[in-house]
Parts: structure tokens; C-alpha cells; sequence
């Protein structure tokens, strides 16, 4: 549990506010719903919560919830037994029904019983004077804190013994205690008490908003204490039949009196506004203690079965006159609005009336009207089934309706430019009005045809008729013209319409919809949803649109509306007030039509199937108090935790459920929260109303939530509350334990490498021993075959040679043949040989090409040299063999064609790469070789291009004309290295 926050201020002192609003909104909670039966005190901490001890336990409330409470911190109560509470600075004090004290501070718990000199009987109430004494009252008396001891007051103080006295802290912070004997003051300074009235009770006293004292005692008539002037009078209270249980004044100066039926309230001359009665407008028939005042203005009672709180809406209710329904209105002079009954509960409707700006109500003995409206110069005219009349400087004239048109309601009514009143008939279609004289549609027969549902003169002289179906028409200067779907109109059935500024606005069952360049364009709501059953529009004079819908008014602020009209946007933000709010009923959707109307002193007023209400737009009630939010629990699969910076949670901990509140008083539905999980969220998240949040898939790690929370008006709290936790790893989510199998995971891909590696040497090994098979296949084929076949041929050439004479011309040319013979057994042979010796590589490749080149060159008179660079290291057998083969034809094609002096071969043994490179310093490359990079009808430059590109090595030839000729094979080591 939290820590608790430091105290209000003493509600009883706080200042004085209106009286309370006519539509004063009730709301009882009792065990059902969770709150304490029979509290006996309450208290609001800063934040906002409201707290209860009860005979059942200590509880907070939230304006949702009530939470039993059985301990702070650590620590637990004494006993669920508690029976008084105090706020004193960061201090929660308890008292209990059998004695002893708990005071609870910054996490800490201090308790005083017995032996600290707390008798041990209930300790009723806490005060603390301007002195900073702590004093409590209890059946044996007053007591008070001398250090850390509680020693009574007694009579040698001045302070009669026994009789349950009880105290009260006055505005200038001295005690008085009302005693069976009397009231008793404190001296300033001193523990000691004198008497100031001879009017004494065993009842609590309590102290008012304007500093006086209640004092009731039953069997007597109260009295109203004075301590500035020390004296008391009676109090004079209205007859209730019996005497009262209890009378509290609140600040409002509001009379509230128990006569244990429930509660009435008066107003301060004691004039009834309201009864509350038990069971079902109050949730017990008796209150015993004074009522609390929230820092947001309600006003909370507890009493045996629960908790009751009073508020002010936002809308004012009007008394209506007793069984009238499905109200009209229309605005007149000087504020006042007449309002009218079409009652269904009655054959005779009550006549109209008004209520002016004031408040006071004006009678008439018109009748009740279907539909009325305000002309330009001030003529307010009406119409329902039998007559049609007009009030103006309060004179009634009447008319009777035509035989035609009788016994059908007036559906709407309006007065055009021309002075002629526009009437629209249920069933017989619309007609004009003027000195006594009717007109069917005016001299338009189409418009005698159909009903108007409404009707509308606007500021150009132009007359509208709203119909069913999307369906609209325009008089203009004698000119009729219609809309409907195809021009925009999408409302439905036209219930109300309304200009102002040069707009006009429409309203449907269906939407609402202002008029714009010829069409009409349709205004939804922030997330596109249409305002519905809509019978009502006003367009302030400070540029705010209301609208009266099924589910209440609805504000849309001047700047939205301003730039909805200049862009055309159709989408705007709105403000509901509803039933929260005092919105009680339904608006009509056929008759009685308008809904909504502004008065002459701004205020809207507005009617419904139930109620006639009011709002001034200019003086909308807010509260101007920011929640505090609070986190109370963290939940896991297996264990609730308390609220505790650095909570550790245990292992495996993957789902979270995260309980948060804020305490919003008056219209906590409306309150809101956002939240997120640093360490999982990445930004806030809108939670709605929720008070709780839940998280699934968690890891192991640092974690810190936040939420933050606003009230009714959008008031958002200013710091969030926050609390920082941890969920301890698993062994396998530790950094080790993946160190450990990512070390693993890399020895097995290695020890993986290794077996292919190995698999593929042998499978190169396979290779290169088919090759050598097939080569020395080949070569016994030379050998055996061809070579034999060929010196075979020689032979019987040489015999054919023998029997021929010495001079025989053929001598010469068998010669020739034998020459040539010879050459191609010589070719055969250096093949023979580059079979089965030259290619293969036997032994380390700088030793085999020493020995090589160096015989090679001394053939042809040349000088030949090696030379390695780096740590000799082991070769591929197949890399090998390839190398070995490109080295020996780049040494031959030096040797034979460059014309150098000397040829070198240079062996590089690199960390990643090897190179093997033959220099020569000769006449270089033939201009055609360079460019095409082989010579005519020769294969040795395309052969080594082959070998080298068969092991992946890469193969370049620099050559300059006169400076010599490089063959450069570089390898990577991975390719190369055994």
C-alpha cells in the first residue's frame, strides 16, 4: 500500500459555496456495492481519497471503488474496529470502538494503548488546537497528549466528569466541548476549560462554514452556538412531525434535516427544495453524522447501510408543474422562455407559463401549444390543435383554426418577412396567417400539399421547410426550391434547423448537416459518427454549437466549429452532457419541435419528454481539481504484491496485471487514464476508463510503469505516479547461460565445419586419384598403342629403306618420313611423360620447382632462381598438382619465348592469401598475346587460366614491351593451406 499522503484542510472551515442547483444528482453506495455499513467517520487525503472507519474495517474510495484496508505498509491496524479518523499534516490518525490509537506516518506506525493512558473504551473524536495539542474525546472524557502519554482532562481543569462529552475544533483553533452540563471553551495556552453556555448534550456538536456551532440535543429545541460573542439562541426549524434525527448545515449554506425517513434539504430561510427519502431516494431512513464536504464541492453522508453523495450537474432542472410531459418552449423577452405541455397523463394540459431570468415564474390562461416561436418584433405566437394566438406586451390574442384544418396539432410554426406566419398542420400540409385570414401553402399549392416537420425564416427573408426523407424546400422571393439526397441532405427526417452568421444548420434523426455553396455538407463527430436524433440547434453568439440529441446537449467548441467552417471539414471534437450531467428524458423527435433555444440573457434551455433545463454556456461548472493518480497493486499468475519501488518479482513471471486509480469524485465515469510500461512500451496508451492494466509475454528485466490520469473536464494529473520493478531471470535467460550456448552452438558449427571440410578433402583426394588413374590409363594407351604402332611403322620403313639402292631417289624421301617419325615418337613420349611425371606434384611444391626450373634452364643456357617469403606451410594436394602445372608452363614459355637472361619464381606464404609469381626479364608479350591473351594455334596461356580458375585462384599476366613478363596466382589461404 502506498504511502499516505498529507491531509486536506479541515472541510468544515473551508469557504462557503452557491446554493445548490434545483437538479441535484444523488448516488448511494451500500454493501452491495462494497461500502462500509454504519461509518462513523470520514476523511479526503491530498490525493484526493476518501476514507472511512467503520464498525467492519478501514476503507478508501476512489468514486469507484471502496477498498477495505487492513493495514499501511507494514503495518497492520489494531483492530477493524475503528471508530474515529484525523488528517494532521502527513499523519492518519485511527481511534477504535474498544480503545487504543494508531497513527501512521511516512511508512511508520505508532500505537497508544492502555499503558499510554488510553482508556479502554471508543475513542470518538481527534482534534488539535492552534497550541498543537492532540486531544481526543472518549466516554471517560477529554484527553489530551502530553508527550507520549494521553493524561485526562479533570475536573479540577474545569471540566465536569463523565456524561460522554465531545469536543469540536472552532475556526480560531481553541476546543469546545459539549458536555451534558453545558458547552466548555478552552483557555489559550493551558489544558484548562470555563464554561460558556448552560446548553449541554451528550450529541455531537457541529461546527458550520460561517463558524457557528450547531448544538442538538433531543427532546429540546437546538441551538445555534456563537463563539465570538459566546452566547446561544434557539433555533427555529420548519415542522417535519417529529423531531429530527439530525440537522446539519453545509456550506452552502443548505439546511439538511434527518426526521428518520431519510433527508430533506432546505434552503436558508428553511423553505423545502428537495426530499430524499429512504429507501429508495436515500440509503437510510437516518443520518446521525454531520455530512463532509470533497475538496470538488459534493457533499458525502454516511449512515447505517452505506455512503450517500450529493452534486451539483451541470444542467438545471426546472420544477414542473406535477403531471406534465413532452414539453415545448419558446424564448421571449428579457430572458424569460415560455414553455408549454403536451401531457399525455391528462385530457386538459396545464396552460403555459414562464420563468424569467430571475427565476420567478409568470402564470397565463393561454393554453398549452404544440409549437411557438418568437417573431422579429418581439410577438411570440403559438398554435396547437384548435387555436392559433399570439402574446405581445401582455396582451393575448386569439384566432380559431379554420373547419378544415381543426382537431390536428400544429407541427411548426414561423414567421416569414412578409408578416405572414407560416403553419404547418399535421396531416393537412402548410398554410399562411395573417389579420385572420388563412392561405393554403401560402399561394404555392405544392406547399399545401405535405406536412413540414419545421420550419425556419432565416436572416435573407427566406423561408425553409423541413420534411421527412431528406427532403427539404426553400421559398426565396417567391421562388420554390427543393433538396434532397443528391444535394447532400443525409439528416433523415428534418427535425429542427437554425442561421446564424449567414449558415444554416439542419438537424436529422439521422445527423446534422449545415448549408454550403448550394449543398449541404454533413458534420460528424471526431471519429466520423453522426450526431443523432438531433431536434434541436443553437449557434451562440460567442460562436459555440449545441445541438439536442437522444443522449443529451453536445458542445462543440467556437475554434472547431470556426475551422470546420473555413476548410470544410467534417469531422469535429464535442463535449456531451448527459445524463451524468442532470439530462433527463428524451428529446421529441416529432412534436413538440424545437428542442433547444437560447434566451435573451444567453442561457440555453431545453426540453425533453420529462424535464425543461437550462446551461449558460458562458458559466459551465468545472473542476478545477487535478487527479492524483495512484498504483495500489501489482498482481502476478501466483501473488498479489504491494506497491514498493525496486519490487522484485520472481522468475518466470510472464503475465502482469498492473491496478491503478485516481480519485475522481464527482463524475468518476468520466474520468481517463493513459499508461505505459517503460522497458516494453514505446509510448503511452490510451487505457479509457480502465483502472487496470495487463501485460502478457514478459521477459526478464528492469521495468518501470507510469500512468497518469485526468478528471471529468480532461484535467490531466500533473507528474504520473510510477513504480519500478524487476523479474529475476531464469537460469537459462541469464547472460552466462546464452554465453554458454552461443559457445556451444559455436564449437558444434566448427566441429560441423571440420566434418565437411574433412568430407570434402576426401572427395578432392577421390578426385584427383580418378584423375590420376585415368592419366596413367592414358599414358600405358600412348605407350602400348600408339608409340608401339609408331616405331612399328619406323621399323618397316627402315627395312623397305635397306632393299632400295644407295642412289635411289626414294632414299631421301623415307629419310624424311623417318625424321618425321621420330618427331612425332619424341612428341609422344614429352606427352608420356607430362602424363604420368611433369603434372604430378610429388613432395613440397618449392622443392619440386627448384629442381625443375633449374633443369629446364640449364638446357637452354638460362640462369634460374627461387625464392619464398614466410613460413613454408603445407599445400592441398590438388592446389598443389595445379600450381605446380601453371609454374612449369610459365618457366617453359619463359625459357622459350621471352629471350631473358634469367627467370625467377617467387613464393609468397601470407595469413590469407598465397602467391606464386614467375619473372622473367625478357622481350615481354607480342602486342596481339596481350590483347587477346593467348597466341595463335597455342593453348598453354588458356590452360593455366583453367587450372587456376579450377582451384579458385586468381591469374594475372603483366607484361611490358622490353622490361619482361609476370605470371601472377594468388590463393586464398582457406583454398590453399592444408
Amino acid at each position: 500500500m502506498a504511502a499516505l499522503c498529507a491531509a486536506a484542510g479541515v472541510h468544515a472551515a473551508a469557504g462557503p459555496l452557491p446554493f445548490w442547483q434545483s437538479s441535484l444528482s444523488h448516488t448511494a453506495w451500500t454493501k452491495r456495492e462494497g461500502a462500509p455499513a454504519n461509518a462513523s467517520a470520514m476523511v479526503q487525503d491530498r490525493t484526493g481519497m476518501l476514507w472511512f472507519g467503520a464498525s467492519d474495517g478501514l476503507f478508501r474510495f476512489d468514486g469507484v471503488r471502496f477498498e477495505r484496508v487492513d493495514g499501511i505498509g507494514d503495518n497492520k491496524l489494531l483492530s477493524p474496529n475503528v471508530y474515529s479518523l484525523a488528517l494532521f499534516g502527513d499523519a492518519l490518525w485511527l481511534g477504535y470502538a474498544h480503545g487504543g490509537i494508531t497513527v501512521f506516518e511516512h511508512g511508520t506506525a505508532r500505537h497508544y494503548r492502555e499503558a499510554d493512558g488510553v482508556p479502554p473504551s471508543a475513542v470518538i473524536q481527534f482534534g488539535k488546537t492552534a497550541d498543537g495539542t492532540q486531544w481526543f474525546s472518549s466516554p471517560a472524557g477529554i484527553y489530551w497528549l502530553d508527550g507520549a502519554r494521553w493524561r485526562r482532562v479533570a475536573p479540577e481543569d474545569g471540566l465536569p466528569a463523565g456524561e460522554q462529552p465531545t469536543l469540536t475544533v472552532l475556526n480560531d483553533g481553541s476546543l469546545l466541548v459539549t458536555h451534558l452540563s453545558g458547552l466548555y471553551r478552552s483557555v489559550p495556552g493551558t489544558h484548562r476549560f470555563r464554561k460558556v453556555d448552560g446548553f449541554g448534550s451528550m450529541q455531537r456538536s457541529q461546527l458550520t462554514a460561517d463558524g457557528q456551532v450547531i448544538v442538538m440535543r433531543f427532546g429540546y429545541t437546538p441551538r445555534l452556538f456563537d463563539p465570538v460573542s459566546e452566547t446561544s439562541a434557539p433555533l427555529r426549524l420548519p415542522d417535519v412531525g417529529v423531531a429530527p434525527y439530525s440537522i446539519n448545515r453545509d456550506r452552502r449554506n443548505a439546511w439538511w434535516i434527518g426526521p428518520g425517513d431519510g433527508l430533506r434539504l432546505y434552503t436558508p430561510d428553511f423553505q423545502l427544495k428537495k426530499q430524499l427519502l429512504a429507501p429508495a431516494g436515500f440509503s437510510a431512513v437516518r443520518v446521525y453524522r454531520p455530512p463532509f464536504d470533497d475538496r470538488e464541492g459534493n457533499l458525502w453522508f454516511m449512515t447505517e447501510n452505506g455512503v450517500d453523495r450529493m452534486r451539483e450537474t451541470r444542467l438545471s432542472v426546472q420544477d414542473m408543474p406535477t403531471g406534465s410531459t413532452d414539453f415545448s418552449i419558446v424564448a421571449g423577452a428579457d430572458g424569460e422562455v415560455w414553455i408549454s405541455s403536451h401531457s399525455s397523463l391528462s385530457p386538459f394540459s396545464p396552460p403555459t407559463f414562464a420563468i424569467a431570468a430571475d427565476g420567478q415564474r409568470t402564470a397565463s390562461d393561454m393554453p398549452s401549444a404544440t409549437a411557438a416561436t418568437l417573431a422579429a418584433d418581439g410577438t411570440l405566437w403559438f398554435g396547437n390543435v384548435h387555436w392559433v394566438w399570439n402574446r405581445r406586451h401582455g396582451q393575448v390574442q386569439r384566432w380559431p383554426m379554420p373547419p378544415g384544418l381543426i382537431e390536428q396539432p400544429v407541427q411548426a410554426v414561423a414567421m416569414g418577412d412578409d408578416g405572414r406566419l407560416w403553419v404547418s398542420i399535421m396531416r393537412r400540409g402548410v398554410h399562411t396567417f395573417k389579420d385572420g385570414a388563412w392561405q393554403a401553402g401560402g399561394g404555392h399549392p405544392e406547399l399545401a400539399e405535405r406536412t413540414a416537420v419545421s420550419l425556419h425564416t432565416d436572416a435573407q427573408g427566406r423561408t425553409w421547410f423541413g420534411y421527412t426523407d431528406n427532403t427539404l424546400a426553400v421559398l426565396d422571393h417567391g421562388r420554390i426550391r427543393r433538396f434532397g439526397a443528391a444535394d447532400g441532405v443525409a439528416v433523415g427526417n428534418v427535425l429542427t434547423m437554425f442561421s446564424r452568421r449567414g449558415v444554416l444548420w439542419i438537424g436529422g434523426d439521422q445527423g446534422v448537416a449545415r448549408f454550403r455553396d448550394g449543398r449541404f455538407v454533413m458534420l460528424n463527430d471526431s471519429t466520423g459518427q453522426p450526431f443523432a436524433g438531433v431536434s434541436g440547434i443553437v449557434e451562440t453568439a460567442q460562436g459555440e454549437l449545441w445541438l439536442h440529441g437522444l443522449d443529451g446537449l453536445i458542445r462543440i467548441g467556437a475554434a472547431d466549429l470556426a475551422a470546420a467552417l473555413g476548410d470544410g471539414r467534417e469531422r469535429v471534437a464535442a463535449e456531451r452532457f448527459g445524463y451524468l450531467d442532470g439530462h433527463q428524458g428524451v428529446p421529441a423527435q416529432v412534436i413538440p419541435l424545437n428542442t433547444l433555444i437560447e434566451a435573451d440573457d444567453g442561457r440555453l434551455w431545453y426540453a425533453t419528454s420529462s424535464s425543461v433545463g437550462l446551461i449558460d454556456p458562458r458559466r459551465i461548472a468545472r473542476n478545477p481539481v487535478a487527479p492524483t493518480p495512484q498504483i495500489t497493486w501489482l498482481n502476478t499468475d501466483s501473488r498479489r504484491y504491494a506497491v514498493a519501488d525496486g519490487l522484485e518479482l520472481p522468475r518466470h513471471t510472464h503475465n502482469l496485471r498492473i491496478d491503478f486509480t485516481a480519485a475522481v469524485l464527482s463524475v468518476p465515469e468520466r474520468a481517463r487514464f493513459r499508461i505505459r510500461l517503460i522497458g516494453q512500451d514505446h509510448a503511452w496508451r490510451d487505457a479509457g476508463a480502465l483502472r487496470q492494466a495487463f501485460y502478457t509475454n514478459l521477459g526478464p528485466g528492469d521495468y518501470r510503469f507510469e500512468v497518469m490520469a485526468a478528471n471529468e473536464d480532461g484535467l490531466w494529473s500533473a507528474a504520473p505516479a510510477s513504480v519500478s520493478f524487476q523479474i529475476a531471470p531464469a537460469f537459462y535467460q541469464t547472460g552466462w547461460f546464452k554465453l554458454a550456448c552461443a559457445a556451444l552452438l559455436a564449437g558444434a558449427l566448427y566441429r560441423l565445419y571440420l566434418w565437411r571440410l574433412s568430407l570434402m578433402t576426401a572427395r578432392v583426394i577421390e578426385r584427383m586419384r580418378t584423375r590420376l588413374d585415368e592419366r596413367e590409363r592414358i599414358a600405358r594407351t600412348l605407350h602400348d598403342t600408339f608409340l608401339q604402332s609408331v616405331h612399328g611403322l619406323s621399323l618397316r620403313f627402315h627395312s623397305i629403306k635397306a632393299v632400295l639402292a644407295k642412289n635411289d631417289t626414294a632414299q631421301q624421301q623415307i629419310d624424311a618420313a623417318l625424321d618425321a617419325a621420330d618427331a612425332v615418337i619424341e612428341e609422344g613420349r614429352e606427352q608420356l611423360m607430362d602424363l604420368r611425371v611433369n603434372h604430378s606434384c610429388r613432395g613440397e611444391l618449392a622443392a619440386v620447382l627448384q629442381e625443375a626450373g633449374a633443369a629446364a634452364a640449364a638446357q637452354q643456357r638460362m640462369a634460374f632462381s627461387l625464392r619464398e617469403e614466410g613460413t613454408r606451410r603445407l599445400l592441398q594436394a590438388e592446389a598443389q598438382d595445379e600450381l605446380f602445372a601453371i609454374a612449369r608452363e610459365a618457366i617453359a614459355n619463359a625459357l622459350l619465348h621471352s629471350g631473358s637472361a634469367d627467370v625467377a619464381v617467387q613464393m609468397t606464404y601470407g595469413a590469407t592469401v598465397f602467391t606464386l609469381a614467375v619473372q622473367d626479364h625478357g622481350k615481354g608479350l607480342d602486342e596481339v598475346v596481350r590483347q587477346t591473351g593467348r597466341r595463335e594455334r597455342h593453348w598453354g596461356l588458356t590452360g593455366m587460366r583453367e587450372r587456376a580458375a579450377r582451384i579458385g585462384a586468381t591469374l594475372a599476366i603483366h607484361s611490358t614491351p622490353g622490361a619482361g613478363t609476370a605470371v601472377v596466382v594468388t590463393l586464398r589461404a582457406a583454398l590453399v593451406y592444408r
